[in-house]
């Protein structure tokens, strides 16, 4: 970020009891594997926060960008259910099926929450690689895709039908998380 803070995210089947949690998003491990999202401070000599965001199933974060308050962007992709995953807000609140749905997350400056959470997929595997955020809060997921048109939020865009073995994709989130736009 703007002042030499590193942020790191991944996935983890490590718990609580050995992954170096401290403040958030999630402190306790969900099950399967989680994405982690960890802030390093500029020294690089301690952890600013770090926790979890995750379900009971397979969740990796793949992308990560900082806006210039400081809030972290992720993205990655979920195998878990609106039903253990800490979606709030948005821009999907349902889990759509397949192997997994991609997801974008807003964690809060301070590391203690997510301002925003939920997925973009179909009814096949989707998952966000990429991430961007703009000066006026709006994310910008890029990824894959093999859900067609049939089940993917295609809205608008360059190409609105599915081409073949695998896609790719590029979705806008409102700044409030609560949309694709």
């Amino acid at each position: 970020d703007g002042v030499g803070n590193a942020y790191v995210i991944g996935r983890t089947g490590s718990t609580q009891a050995t992954f170096p949690v401290t403040v958030g998003p999630d402190l306790t491990h969900n099950g399967g594997n989680d994405a982690f999202v960890a802030k390093v401070n500029a020294a690089g000599t301690g952890l600013v926060y770090a926790g979890y965001i995750g379900g009971a199933g397979w969740d990796e974060g793949l992308g990560i960008t900082v806006d210039g308050a400081g809030n972290a962007y992720i993205t990655g992709y979920a195998a878990s259910t609106q039903a253990t995953f800490p979606v709030t807000g948005g821009p999907d609140l349902t889990y759509n099926g397949g192997y997994w749905d991609a997801f974008v997350a807003k964690v809060n400056v301070a590391g203690t929450g997510l301002a925003y959470a939920g997925y973009i997929g179909g009814a096949g595997r989707d998952e966000g690689r990429g991430i961007t955020v703009d000066g006026a809060g709006n994310a910008y997921v890029t990824g894959e895709t093999d859900s067609t048109q049939a089940t993917f939020p295609a809205t608008v865009g360059p190409d609105l039908t599915f081409n073949g073995y695998s896609d790719a994709f590029v979705a806008k989130v409102n700044p409030i998380g609560t949309g694709l736009v």
